[in-house]
């Protein structure tokens, strides 16, 4: 007897069981630092997350208002049967239109909100199991609103239903189920604020140098991609500068590994306090490290690369004598792709080093040919300290 063999990619229920986990990954909520990285380049892989995780909501919104809607046509409240029926067909619109990849009518938060508010408003119609429908609602505040409006809007649900509850029920009974939905909003509370401040940490960890601070080559290479779709679209100018620590392996060799690693530490600390918000640095490897200057073109980008040099050279990062960095600038009006762009800059890091170290080469006047074909991988900057 045969067999039949099903691909567990095509099974209905991994599948969604795999498309509602991606859905809920990440914030729902934009922070106003990613609101600002995300104002010339919009994400759209975060934007899809969103739609589908709102058309999840909203469908769960649906499921909540449905009995409400029935029971109110069953007991003749024509008022709030019909508001019940507005509210559950602007929902079924909107997941429509998340289907659609369009903007919805309206907002997940706006319609907990409004759910929150025709549940109060059953419960002075004598629904009283109107109020074990605001309990899911309550776990949705924290995910969908900021904290100042989830507690706003928590206490005017409090306060709405109040009334009743303790006039409906004896006070213990009241009092109890006033605690449960406290505890209830504020367990929800906590696991939002878990689980958004462990998801920003692991995302921390993935862009970010553990030893210096500075961005890793991983985010390098997203940034600089961003960068060169931002030309072709916008003709936005960024400089990429390649600094290098001059005789570094020297530095180990005479005073240890440990102050090496106190001067890569320093060295990135002197740099970001003497550069922009919108500029981002990254450690490219061992003892060198890339910075992108926005809306900067190469002429500027090596007035700014000179002046880190000399702050560097005058800070004093070494136990003994002054510590040196050459630096390759390139922009990217001619470099037709990152790995280019990086070969550029690089050939000007060489020139700088064959100068004489502690300078500023621009990649247009680099002294050294670049090979039309990349060459073989090299470890990090062994043999040119």
């Amino acid at each position: 007897m045969g067999t039949k063999l099903t691909n567990s990619n095509k099974a209905p229920w991994p599948r969604l069981k795999r498309h509602f986990t991606e859905s809920f990954t990440g914030d729902l909520l934009s922070s106003k630092r990613a609101q600002s990285e995300d104002r010339v380049h919009v994400d759209e892989e975060r934007d899809k997350r969103r739609r589908n995780a709102h058309r999840y909501i909203f469908l769960l919104l649906a499921v909540i208002i449905l009995p409400l809607l029935v029971n109110n046509f069953y007991q003749g409240q024509y008022l709030l049967a019909t508001g019940a029926l507005l509210l559950l067909g602007l929902l079924v619109l909107d997941i429509v239109l998340s289907t659609l990849h369009r903007e919805t009518i309206l907002t997940p938060a706006v319609v907990v909100g409004v759910c929150m508010g025709l549940a109060v408003l059953s419960l002075y119609y004598g629904q009283l199991y109107s109020l074990f429908l605001m309990f899911p609602m309550l776990v949705a505040l924290p995910v969908l609103f900021t904290t100042r409006w989830a507690i706003i809007l928590g206490v005017l649900s409090a306060v709405g239903a109040a009334p009743v509850v303790f006039s409906e029920f004896k006070f213990a009974t009241g009092f109890v189920l006033g605690v449960s939905m406290t505890l209830t909003w504020l367990v929800s509370a906590w696991l939002e604020y878990a689980m958004t401040k462990q998801s920003r940490r692991l995302k921390d960890m993935a862009i970010t140098d553990s030893l210096t601070g500075a961005f890793n080559r991983r985010y390098l290479e997203l940034q600089a991609s961003r960068a060169l779709q931002d030309w072709e679209r916008n003709r936005r100018s960024v400089s990429l500068l390649l600094l290098d620590i001059d005789h570094f392996k020297k530095i180990n060799d005479e005073f240890g590994h440990h102050v090496g690693d106190e001067a890569l530490k320093s060295l990135v600390s002197l740099i970001k306090e003497r550069i922009r918000g919108v500029d981002t640095l990254c450690r490219y490897g061992g003892e060198e490290f890339v910075l992108l200057l926005s809306d900067t073109r190469a002429s500027q980008a090596k007035i700014v690369a000179n002046q880190l040099r000399r702050a560097v050279q005058q800070a004093q990062l070494l136990p003994q004598g002054p510590l040196t960095v050459s630096v390759g600038v390139c922009d990217l009006r001619e470099v037709p792709d990152l790995e280019n762009w990086l070969r550029y800059a690089d050939a000007a890091l060489y020139a700088a080093k064959d100068g004489g170290r502690n300078r500023v080469e621009l990649a247009e006047s680099a002294s050294i040919l670049i090979p039309e074909v990349p060459p073989a991988p090299r470890t990090a900057s062994l043999g040119r300290h």
